[in-house]
């Protein structure tokens, strides 16, 4: 047995529960599985500089407001993505009478246009009693889908901000699910039409496509030092692709400002209950560069656009979207939302 009290890494683990009330924490529900989870408590401190006559410029300090920033990546699972992609887009409709179903992630645009929000909890070990802090009212900024023919299972990274940490009541339950992620090569990317017959590319050998929403926490003289509310903004999406040059089409569709359609399918091969696909759809990418690249002995391009928001990509809360993203697998409706 060790003589001193130390906390192992491995053991960490991420569980997700939906709110309710943004800012109320509940207890994990379903196990995200992360290979990183990087989360910081950040006060805001205000330090007393008025002068005493002395020569020091600090002669007190006290904490302001309070806000958690976090980051987390991994392999991109076909189970646990739809709650990352429930909190940052927010519009879903989930359509299948028995696995596989179908989850459809769009911008959400009725009411007061604010995604789910929820409370992630980190076994982190040193915590008191439950090993465990909880994070309430988490809200992505950031969501980047990324793959590599060559080397990489789909993987992603997420950023995003809650309110200050919590100690639970009761230590979580690691229940990691059975989906396995899903190598790269397995991919299809379809460029002016689906990723199959005459549009489909098979020249891609990397990307990603990153969705990004502004987040603003709004600080309020309530007596308390969270927020109000960590209010959802706009979205925007990018798209970075790494083409083998079989023509100067890529060059051309920048040059051109073509803005053609792109879909992007990805699957374990699997039919019935077990299969599982991500999709993402942009019905109109804006090429804003195409670097020529020779740095390998295959010449290359590099590709870097803009969605652009559109009627087609949009959800059941009607408006615009610039992406559609939508999950199969064995998840039933009202898990996500």
């Amino acid at each position: 047995m060790p003589t001193a009290t130390t906390f192992t890494s491995a053991k960490q683990f991420v569980g997700v529960a939906k709110e309710t009330f943004q800012g109320t924490p509940l207890a994990s529900t379903f196990t995200l599985l992360v290979e990183k989870f990087t989360p910081e408590d950040k006060p805001v401190w205000l330090d007393d500089h008025a002068m005493r006559g002395s020569m020091v410029d600090n002669y007190g300090r006290q904490q302001g407001v309070i806000k958690t920033d976090f980051s987390m990546s991994g392999p991109a699972f076909g189970d646990g993505l739809g709650f990352l992609l429930a909190n940052i887009l927010g519009d879903l409709t989930t359509t299948g009478a028995s696995a596989p179903f179908t989850h459809a992630f769009s911008l959400l645009n009725s009411g007061q246009g604010q995604p789910i929000s929820h409370t992630l909890s980190h076994y982190q070990g040193p915590v008191a009693s439950v090993g465990t802090r909880q994070y309430p009212g988490s809200c992505l900024s950031d969501l980047t889908l990324k793959w590599n023919a060559e080397s990489q299972l789909l993987t992603f990274d997420a950023k995003g901000m809650s309110w200050p940490s919590v100690i639970p009541g009761a230590t979580p339950t690691s229940s990691p699910t059975t989906v396995a992620p899903v190598p790269s090569w397995r991919g299809s990317l379809g460029i002016g039409g689906p990723a199959s017959g005459g549009t489909l590319i098979k020249t891609i050998t990397e990307g990603e496509i990153s969705i990004k929403r502004e987040l603003e926490p709004v600080f309020t003289t309530q007596g308390v030092q969270t927020p109000y509310i960590i209010q959802r903004g706009a979205v925007s999406v990018g798209v970075k692709l790494k083409f083998v040059a079989a023509d100067e089409s890529p060059y051309l569709a920048m040059i051109g400002n073509t803005q053609p359609q792109l879909q992007f399918v990805l699957d374990n091969g699997i039919a019935g209950a077990g299969q599982i696909t991500f999709q993402v759809d942009i019905q109109k990418a804006a090429y804003k560069s195409a670097k020529y690249e020779a740095g390998k002995a295959a010449v290359a391009y590099d590709i870097d656009a803009d969605a652009i928001a559109n009627t087609t990509n949009a959800g059941a809360s009607g408006g615009f979207s610039p992406v559609k993203v939508t999950l199969t697998n064995a998840i039933t409706s009202g898990t996500y939302q």
